[in-house]
């Protein structure tokens, strides 16, 4: 019965450890996928900030975002999983990326809300990049999940 429980408790702070990994990595992703958006966007003619307009605009908004998130949580993803076999089930994905479902869903609030009013736009690309990247990372995180599957 107490190797039962030890079992469990172990399993569990492991669980508990990729989460909080998974929590801090988001600050140096987050601030890698702004860098880089920033730096994007500062090359382009969009250097204004403003609401994203057409496919141009859009795509220069997410893509570095999105691909910062997407190798930071994969490679993060890669390691968790590879040390901790029980990590491959939906239960640990959702576990580790609570974190960043939590990010996603007060920024996409955020966004949902206040993106209609010229003002957000100042800061509001910030806002967006920031949710790309913590998007990405659930994104990662699901996908190395199903391919251990």
């Amino acid at each position: 019965m107490a190797l039962a429980l030890t079992v469990r408790f172990r399993r569990s702070m492991t669980q508990n450890r990729a989460a909080g990994l998974y929590a801090l990595a988001f600050l140096p992703t987050g601030a890698a996928a702004v860098a880089l958006s920033g730096w994007v966007m500062d090359l382009s003619r969009h250097q204004a900030p403003g609401a994203p307009s057409g496919v141009g605009g859009w795509t220069l908004n997410i893509v570095p975002a999105l691909a910062t998130g997407l190798v930071a949580y994969f490679a993060l993803a890669r390691f968790v999983v590879a040390r901790h076999p029980e990590a491959s089930s939906f239960a640990g994905h959702a576990r580790r990326s609570t974190a960043l479902y939590l990010v996603a869903l007060v920024l996409g609030a955020v966004l949902l809300h206040d993106a209609r009013h010229p003002d957000f736009w100042s800061l509001g690309q910030i806002v967006l990049w920031l949710w790309v990247a913590a998007a990405a990372g659930i994104l990662a995180d699901a996908l190395t999940v199903l391919r251990r599957r």
